[in-house]
């Protein structure tokens, strides 16, 4: 089966390491605690593995996913295993300038949204944004062509 051309991927920016190594490291501790009482045939075997098996699926989700992906007419942030959200460039006027904590978007009916790029590597973050605003631009262009 052929994949629609919208949802090639063009770019990925990475997750940042000391995040990934959190979740590991809460995962680790669960999977300690969860084998511990398991041994001493304690129920908290029971009460240790349900976090065990949440963490466990969430460190193996951050570790196969990339943070953000930039695709021909959109990009995804993908912040945890709950949370994808996608923001259309065509509805986007501008990108302002990026903080430390993220960068604003303004839409096209002067609403602004603030993007978070916490869990993003720090090396990244520029890019990321400079790419939005090459894609935004772009989408801009072609809708005057129009």
């Amino acid at each position: 089966m052929r994949k629609n051309e919208d949802d090639i991927p063009l770019q990925y920016f990475e997750r940042n390491i000391m995040v990934v190594i959190v979740f590991l490291t809460i995962t680790a501790f669960f999977g300690y605690m969860t084998y511990k009482s398991y041994v001493e045939v304690s129920p908290l075997a029971f009460i240790y593995g349900v976090p065990l098996i949440i963490f466990g699926f969430m460190s193996l989700w951050l570790v196969l996913n990339p943070y953000a992906i930039i695709y021909k007419d959109k990009f995804e942030i993908k912040k945890s295993l709950l949370s994808n959200k996608y923001w259309y460039f065509i509805d986007i006027k501008s990108v302002q300038e990026i903080n430390s904590s993220g960068f604003k978007i303004i839409y096209n009916d002067d609403d602004e949204e603030m993007i978070s790029t916490f869990g993003i590597k720090p090396s990244h973050k520029k890019n990321f944004r400079d790419a939005v605003n090459h894609c935004v631009c772009k989408s801009l262009v072609v809708e005057r062509d129009e």
